[in-house]
């Protein structure tokens, strides 16, 4: 099922960047001191995405990946004149990133697996 997962990845990717880019963003009434949608959204997708590329050079790849995807949309949100750019928010999108690396290295890393034994779909060995 890696090509389902992986397509799903790319959506809750999608997702992340039009709720990061767009004019109208929902209000989710969390305090402004403390963003927790930044660590939530890219703890989630790094959580996601470890559980596919399960190497050490893979799961480095791709927090460099969302790193940059952090950056660049800071970036865009200070050219769009709609929405500020803000240094705060990298650092918060790291920090979802680096918690979801420690976290994939807990039976979390196996949940994509466990779903699809529930399934019934093996592996091959």
């Amino acid at each position: 099922m890696r090509k389902l997962w992986i397509t799903l990845g790319g959506i809750y990717v999608a997702l992340v960047l039009y709720l990061s880019l767009t004019s109208n963003p929902p209000d989710l009434r969390v305090p402004q001191a403390f963003d927790i949608g930044h660590v939530l959204a890219y703890l989630w997708l790094t959580l996601w995405f470890t559980q596919i590329y399960r190497t050490n050079l893979g799961r480095s790849i791709l927090a460099v990946a969302l790193c940059l995807m952090g950056i660049g949309v800071e970036i865009l949100q200070g050219l769009g004149g709609y929405r500020v750019f803000e240094y705060t928010d990298m650092a918060l999108n790291t920090l979802g990133i680096a918690l979801g690396l420690m976290l994939a290295r807990t039976r979390l890393q196996n949940s994509l697996l466990a779903l699809e034994g529930r399934l019934g779909i093996e592996h091959p060995s």
